[in-house]
């Protein structure tokens, strides 16, 4: 930790800019969602995180289950994929329980963020399908991707 003194005007500016982008992130999944699950009872989570995965921000809106679930995913994503492997227009996608939420209904997007070529971090997002496609419904699905 540095003994550099923060101004708490300029950090409640940043604050308050982080957290409204993680809740136009929200807030445009909401609006894109083909799930009425995400539209209408708003089963989701966003966040942005730092280059190793910490969590910085995560959108008001959601579901706690998901907020932390996505936390732990977007650090095994970090962890099997450095973001140094990875390049601007990448995504990580997984339904997989075992590093999400528990089941294989919810869909957790990890992108990684480029600035001036270099990874300086993520966001995630996570919602639940009510059916993601295959030969049986989705509730008897055993599918993982």
């Amino acid at each position: 930790m540095s003994d550099a003194k923060i101004d708490p005007v300029l950090l409640e500016v940043l604050w308050n800019r982080l957290i409204s982008i993680v809740n136009e992130q929200a807030a445009a999944l909401v609006h894109a969602s083909f799930t009425t699950v995400v539209r209408e009872a708003g089963d989701l989570s966003a966040g942005v995180f730092d280059a190793e995965g910490n969590m910085l921000a995560q959108a008001v809106t959601g579901t706690p289950g998901h907020i932390n679930t996505m936390a732990n995913c977007v650090r095994d994503f970090v962890a099997a994929h450095p973001i140094d492997s990875l390049a601007p227009g990448d995504s990580l996608l997984t339904n997989n329980p075992w590093i999400s939420s528990g089941h294989l209904h919810d869909i957790i997007v990890v992108t990684p963020v480029f600035y001036r070529g270099r990874g300086i971090g993520w966001f995630a997002n996570t919602c639940h399908a009510m059916d993601i496609g295959g030969r049986t419904l989705g509730a008897d699905a055993r599918e993982v991707f």
